[in-house]
């Protein structure tokens, strides 16, 4: 039977994709580019506004925007931050928790049809004394738009399960 690192063998000619990688394969200072990247629209802007019943006209007036220094619409922070976050799903698609942030950072403005990439780097790796299946990550987090200036700093902790105690492996479907 062939060796596919991305996919765990479930049946005779049968492969689940593996998502996510174990606590024991992280190390402090490995670096990790998520794609693919997301180019957002003046309309996810808006519905970001809506959802979260943000009125600041800067997201959705053009009018009111040209007369402000970028002198265009912003896209909305929240989503920004949403987008960044969810594009590493894959390589921590093994946390079972997030434990907070202790930065996010805006570092430059985004506008409906930039592209945003997500880059992450392990800053820290310890043991979760309260449970031997779980494992803390530090990590930071960048989102990086089409031209490569940074756009979003996060810095947050996570707990990540060890091999062989991740949903994944448990659920059969």
């Amino acid at each position: 039977m062939p060796e596919f690192t991305a996919y765990v063998p479930v049946g005779e000619k049968r492969y689940r994709e593996r998502f996510g990688l174990d606590f024991e394969q992280f190390a402090t200072g490995q670096k990790f580019q998520h794609r693919p990247g997301l180019t957002l629209s003046q309309q996810d802007s808006r519905d970001e506004c809506l959802d979260t019943l943000n009125q600041q006209m800067l997201h959705f007036d053009g009018q009111f925007a040209a007369h402000t220094e970028w002198k265009k619409c912003l896209m909305d922070s929240t989503l920004t931050t949403k987008v960044v976050s969810g594009m590493t799903w894959k390589t921590f698609a093994k946390r079972t928790r997030l434990l907070g942030f202790d930065e996010i950072t805006l570092t430059k403005p985004v506008f409906g049809g930039d592209t945003i990439y997500a880059e992450s780097e392990i800053l820290e790796k310890a043991d979760w004394p309260e449970d031997g299946k779980l494992g803390r990550l530090k990590v930071g987090t960048q989102g990086v738009n089409q031209r490569g200036e940074v756009v979003a700093r996060l810095v947050h902790d996570m707990l990540v399960a060890r091999a062989g105690h991740d949903l994944f492996q448990r659920a059969n479907y």
